[in-house]
């Protein structure tokens, strides 16, 4: 009885996020309340650094870690390219999977995935002190995995992708005093999910975990600050792409515009915006009463398309904005062109406009979207260029080796300077056969 009740609550909140009237009063409520908490944190840690007098400066950071280190009495090994030993802490849920390839191009890899053993991390949020219960019990098989692969290979460095809600603080750091490798965790979503609730004395985002770890990985420049003054080290890195599920297919153009992904927050209304204004767009996802595509088929969707539509606002905001694994899934795949939200981090890894398009409002995406309908070559040829630029910077794998030449697990062939790990210069064939890590002068 309780499970249908839950059930039918479900699809009512789900007939209710439908109807304009009903649901657009509370997201403007939702995204008043998110801006007001948003500065207010941001206003926090601008005068917790200033008054600290501290500045969030990379080869300061890179610095902090390699001293963190030493200071336990670790020195890293030096490993060639396809040699290093990973052990992950990431569920293999939802998008995950595309994490793990290039992963395993740096070398071997023990997974700890503990959606595997039968853990999912709603279980832990909602279920209470059972909830807690069964995180603890999840927490305690880490160590013993990880023990068990050092044993059989000197692991080089641990890769986490998770929350205060997942992974606990004492766990990381035991690993970090017994074994002494670097601890490196992920994080797309602080903006949204710094802190959290109190779930197990610990909060849910990274505000209590960051500083357990040896370098902290965060998508948004201004996190760093709030890093850094939460004594971690941070450094700034956006998502990647895997080359190999994302890709060019041999598919006709036959969709003018689409947007992939649920139907929430500020995204039901600029697409009703949008069709207001004449625009055929399509779209795909939960919550839009369409029916849900696979992997397989976005990847499909991303090169039928004559443009591709991202979002690039937070939640029900369009005005806070984040970088998102979107924006190099689709430009990776060479099908139609990426038109997204304008962001200042976005721009420092593409040349907007002739990699891929931005517009800062609806009145811009519209005007955008016409034009580049109208002048289809002029779209391909962005789209092509987007492509090229995400092969020679933009795969997991340049990420992965960003983090091991800051560990020292990569080497740099100039002494005293950083190394420059590039891909090996092959030329991408349509369909992207992945390349191999070498390192070499620049």
């Amino acid at each position: 009885m309780k499970e249908r009740v839950k059930v039918l609550l479900t699809r009512l909140k789900d007939a209710c996020r439908q109807v304009p009237w009903i649901v657009d009063p509370w997201r403007a409520l939702c995204r008043e309340r998110m801006h007001r908490d948003y500065r207010r944190r941001r206003e926090y840690y601008a005068g917790l650094i200033r008054d600290r007098g501290l500045v969030c400066r990379e080869s300061e950071v890179v610095g902090q870690i390699r001293q963190r280190m030493a200071d336990r009495g670790y020195s890293p090994t030096v490993r060639k390219p396809g040699e290093i030993h990973t052990f992950t802490f990431v569920p293999r849920r939802s998008w995950h999977p595309t994490l793990f390839p290039d992963l395993y191009e740096l070398g071997p890899v023990s997974e700890f995935d503990y959606a595997a053993h039968g853990y999912r991390v709603s279980q832990f949020r909602t279920c209470g002190a059972r909830g807690v219960r069964r995180r603890q019990e999840m927490n305690d098989m880490v160590l013993p995995a990880l023990r068990k692969a050092h044993a059989e290979r000197p692991v080089d460095w641990m890769f986490v992708y998770a929350r205060g809600e997942e992974i606990q603080a004492d766990v990381l750091r035991t690993v970090v005093d017994e074994l002494g490798i670097p601890v490196v965790n992920m994080c797309f979503d602080d903006k949204q999910s710094w802190a959290g609730p109190v779930f197990g004395g610990q909060r849910t985002g990274q505000i209590d975990i960051a500083s357990a770890f040896d370098l902290s990985w965060t998508s948004s420049r201004m996190a760093c600050d709030w890093y850094l003054a939460e004594g971690a080290r941070p450094i700034y890195l956006p998502e990647g792409f895997d080359r190999n599920a994302y890709r060019p297919l041999p598919v006709d153009r036959d969709i003018p515009v689409s947007f992939i992904g649920a139907g929430y927050g500020c995204r039901p209304p600029i697409v009703r915006y949008l069709r207001r204004n004449k625009i055929p767009i399509r779209v795909y996802g939960s919550l839009w009463n369409t029916r849900w595509v696979s992997f397989d088929e976005q990847v499909e969707i991303f090169n039928r398309s004559q443009i591709n539509l991202g979002i690039g606002g937070i939640l029900t905001s369009e005005e806070l904005t984040n970088v998102k694994g979107r924006d190099f899934e689709v430009p990776a795949t060479g099908g139609g062109l990426y038109l997204t939200t304008f962001n200042p981090d976005l721009a420092q890894h593409f040349d907007i406009g002739r990699e891929i398009v931005c517009y800062r409002t609806r009145d811009e995406m519209v005007e955008l979207i016409r034009h580049y309908l109208a002048h289809p070559e002029e779209a391909r040829e962005i789209a092509r260029r987007g492509r090229q630029r995400c092969l020679a910077e933009h795969r997991w794998l340049h990420r992965y080796a960003r983090v091991c030449r800051i560990l020292g697990i990569l080497p740099a062939e100039t002494a005293g300077a950083e190394p420059d790990l590039r891909l090996a210069e092959q030329p991408p064939t349509e369909y992207g056969e992945p390349d191999r890590l070498t390192a070499r002068s620049a």
